[in-house]
């Protein structure tokens, strides 16, 4: 049986872990939790499910839309309200006047953390963090094995990880772009980078779990793309290519609502992944691959 991970930790779960079914979800919907944030992690007030930390009055996301408060501040909301990415709700004023998370955009609530680079996340997003290059390691060795696993592709020349914060991946997307690389810095959480026979990913640390491994996994498609198709120029399938890599590292891991925003981004990543998904319809992931070498 392949196996199965954490939805709180996304650790892989030992044994049979525990199922937790909220009332208001249909038969068969659950979380699935291992034993040990079963016992270490907060659970929300009302249902008694485990979350990764506490929302607004302590509850969790299904409750707090239950009952219509806001995420961040625990106020009932009585007018309009906005969601983030599926997630909410946040009332008008909190997303007026509260500064944004600089990972999931939300509005940050009193709990929120500032990293030395500037950065800003909030709770949910600093708890589910990759901070340390021994567990980003981990992850990204994971990733690796899922896309050899899931479609072939592996790197013959060494490729280091390497963590970085915001200012330093900034100097590396500036070595590397010399004019012709087309980035928004400021948004950038990954690249692949070439120096000489030096290779690297370079990966902003802090990333929530879910991130890390969608960021890991498309700069490592880059990676392969430099070392099998170097001559590869449509944009559209280089990086629909690497988003389509992302896309099933997340599905081997169950990230389902991830999938789903990456599909419906209205850019070239999301108009790219919509493409390759479309030609692995029809031709598999061969004929992915064989269009990904043999195209210019």
């Amino acid at each position: 049986m392949p196996p199965t991970f954490c939805h709180l930790c996304g650790s892989e779960i030992e044994g049979c872990g525990n199922l937790f079914h909220h009332p208001e979800w249909p038969n068969g919907q659950h979380v699935k939790v291992c034993y040990e944030c079963t016992r270490t992690k907060p659970r929300c007030k009302k249902c008694g499910i485990p979350v990764v930390s506490f929302t607004a009055g302590g509850m969790c996301q299904t409750c707090v839309q239950i009952d219509n408060v806001c995420l961040t501040c625990g106020v009932k909301i009585s007018g309009r309200y906005w969601e983030v990415d599926g997630t909410g709700p946040y009332c008008d004023r909190c997303t007026r006047e509260r500064p944004p998370c600089e990972v999931c955009s939300a509005p940050l609530g009193k709990e929120h953390w500032r990293l030395s680079d500037g950065r800003v996340f909030c709770s949910h997003c600093r708890e589910t963090g990759v901070f340390g290059i021994e567990d980003a390691k981990i992850l990204y060795d994971e990733s690796k094995r899922v896309v050899h696993q899931q479609m072939g592709l592996a790197l013959n020349i060494p490729t280091a990880l390497v963590m970085v914060d915001r200012s330093q991946l900034a100097d590396v997307i500036k070595d590397q772009s010399n004019g012709s690389l087309q980035l928004d810095i400021d948004k950038t959480m990954g690249i692949y980078a070439r120096r000489g026979m030096k290779r690297g990913i370079y990966v902003q640390t802090g990333l929530p779990r879910i991130l890390f491994l969608q960021v890991a996994s498309h700069e490592y498609a880059h990676a392969w793309q430099g070392e099998n198709c170097p001559l590869l120029r449509d944009i559209t399938l280089r990086e629909g290519f690497a988003e389509w890599v992302a896309y099933h590292v997340l599905g081997y891991y169950g990230y389902k609502d991830q999938m789903t925003r990456m599909k419906t981004r209205d850019d070239i990543y999301g108009r790219g992944l919509e493409m390759v998904l479309d030609l692995e319809a029809k031709a598999g992931v061969a004929g992915v691959i064989e269009a990904c070498r043999s195209s210019r």
